[in-house]
């Protein structure tokens, strides 16, 4: 499962004294080469990841639920980042966008926001190694 890693460059406000910022992104990359920004696992799963599983230590802490999970350990977990809910079920995680809540029926709950558990490991393992070896 391609994941195309990089380092994303913000420029300050022009006449703004600001310094650019710089964070990692990620980008499923489809099997011709292409980047779709409306495939689920990139409009949900590098999302996350880019927005709320940042860091090594997120990515390890996320990792280590999916196997809890995946093994009966737990049955459920929950996490509520600043641009997404996640719902982490063994069949599954179900991705909501954090600004809806669940009585928007119309936007909570997407189909296409239900994912199985490997593809999400696959990517998110990926994502730490990147993020293992890029520098800050």
């Amino acid at each position: 499962m391609p994941l195309r890693c990089f380092m994303q460059e913000q420029a300050p406000l022009p006449g703004s004294d600001a310094q650019a910022v710089h964070y990692p992104v990620c980008e499923w990359v489809g099997d011709g080469g292409e980047i779709d920004a409306e495939h689920p696992l990139n409009r949900f799963v590098c999302a996350w990841l880019t927005s709320d599983v940042n860091t090594v230590e997120q990515c390890q802490n996320v990792l280590d639920v999916l196997a809890q999970v995946a093994s009966g350990q737990r049955t459920h977990w929950a996490l509520d980042g600043d641009a997404f809910n996640v719902d982490v079920h063994p069949h599954g995680l179900q991705f909501n966008f954090s600004h809806v809540g669940p009585d928007d029926t119309a936007w909570w709950n997407l189909p296409e926001g239900r994912l199985p558990m490997q593809p999400v490991r696959e990517l998110v393992s990926a994502w730490c190694r990147y993020l293992q070896t890029e520098p800050r």
